[in-house]
């Protein structure tokens, strides 16, 4: 069963570095778009990351399904390429700083100018109208997420995985196929910011509280904010997570861990009391009787794995999980949904200045 390929005949440049712009056109290379990487001689910053035998492990995350064509921006000769492309192209996204973008010539305003017809997605930190350097990590604490996101104690605590740039990415992918798709656009250019991005994803319901008036309580670590008890809590040989949060869970994790009987308001007022409950329960037993206890009465709970214990079960769930392996013995990332139980196929990141070896859109 081919899987859906709606951009088929869509022609996508991509002039992007690293992983938020890299994303968006990973995505639209998913669902059938051709995909041109533009890169400098030196290629992609992210090539240079670090990785095994088949190259940078980051570069190839973010890149499948893609060409790769070098060209000089610094030269008349590169720039009339550029220009060349864009005018047989459908789309293009771009992710480098809005002040280096105005030096060449490619802020919104002149691109529409001269290429009336194109989709044009410009993914930056603060907005085009603002030239400083943003990053994933930066957003993250600009925005607010870092000190809601923080421990205990109060220090500010980012996330390791880059959720801005993938979560932009992934709005930048969307919003870019609804244009290309609509038959009413003829053009237009989508302005995308990582800071707006982050307050959609991760600030979430916080972000309406705060503009409302309300206040949001001091960084609560690994616990949930809006119920108690919740969080990580250490077994004889490891740890797990427990969500008591909600009356009925707690109902019934109260009488398996012997604790008291109170309304959400208090739970979560002595939130430091219930975890202590939990606490003298859990480190009594194995993560392995812990979970089967809690299983069988519904209450949401799980292990804490360590990545190469996670990546297995998540293969052993269904074929293709996580990363599928190619005949030649190198992995590429897999897309995380079937479609009537197929799934996406992804070509291998392409080689700096190389084509797509053997690969047809549409295969699955």
């Amino acid at each position: 069963m081919p899987t859906p390929k709606p951009l088929t005949g869509r022609r996508v440049i991509e002039f992007t570095q690293f992983i938020a712009g890299p994303t968006a056109g990973q995505l639209l290379a998913d669902f059938g778009a051709e995909v041109i990487k533009l890169e400098p001689a030196r290629g992609d910053g992210s090539r240079e990351l670090p990785g095994t035998e088949f190259g940078s492990a980051y570069f190839r995350c973010f890149n499948t399904s893609k060409s790769s064509l070098v060209v000089d921006m610094g030269s008349e000769e590169g720039r009339a390429q550029f220009e060349a492309l864009l005018t047989e192209a459908d789309a293009l996204l771009c992710n480098l700083a809005p002040g280096t973008l105005r030096k060449l010539g490619l802020d919104g305003d002149s691109l529409r100018r001269r290429h009336p017809h194109l989709v044009v997605t410009l993914i930056s930190g603060f907005g085009q109208q603002d030239d400083r350097t943003c990053m994933d990590t930066i957003a993250q604490c600009e925005s607010g997420f870092a000190w809601m996101n923080g421990n205990l104690d109060g220090t500010p605590r980012v996330s390791s995985s880059w959720p801005v740039d993938f979560y932009s990415g992934l709005y930048a992918s969307y919003a870019t196929a609804m244009a290309l798709m609509d038959p009413a656009t003829k053009g237009t250019v989508i302005d995308l910011t990582m800071l707006e991005v982050a307050s959609a994803m991760l600030l979430g319901p916080a972000a309406i509280l705060l503009m409302e008036g309300a206040q949001i309580g001091p960084p609560s670590g690994n616990r949930d904010r809006a119920s108690a008890p919740s969080g990580v809590y250490p077994c004889d040989d490891g740890h797990v997570y427990i969500y008591g949060g909600l009356d009925a869970y707690w109902a019934r994790l109260r009488p398996i861990v012997g604790g008291e009987d109170a309304p959400k308001a208090e739970r979560l007022a002595r939130a430091d009391d219930f975890d202590l409950m939990i606490e003298n329960w859990t480190r009594q037993h194995s993560v392995e009787h812990v979970l089967a206890q809690l299983g069988p009465s519904g209450i949401p709970s799980g292990a804490v794995r360590k990545p190469a214990d996670g990546i297995a079960r998540i293969q052993a769930l269904r074929p293709g999980g996580g990363a599928e392996a190619l005949s030649t013995g190198e992995h590429v990332p897999s897309f995380p949904a079937l479609f009537d139980g197929a799934r996406i196929a992804r070509a291998p990141a392409p080689l700096l200045g190389s084509t797509i070896p053997g690969f047809q859109q549409g295969s699955s």
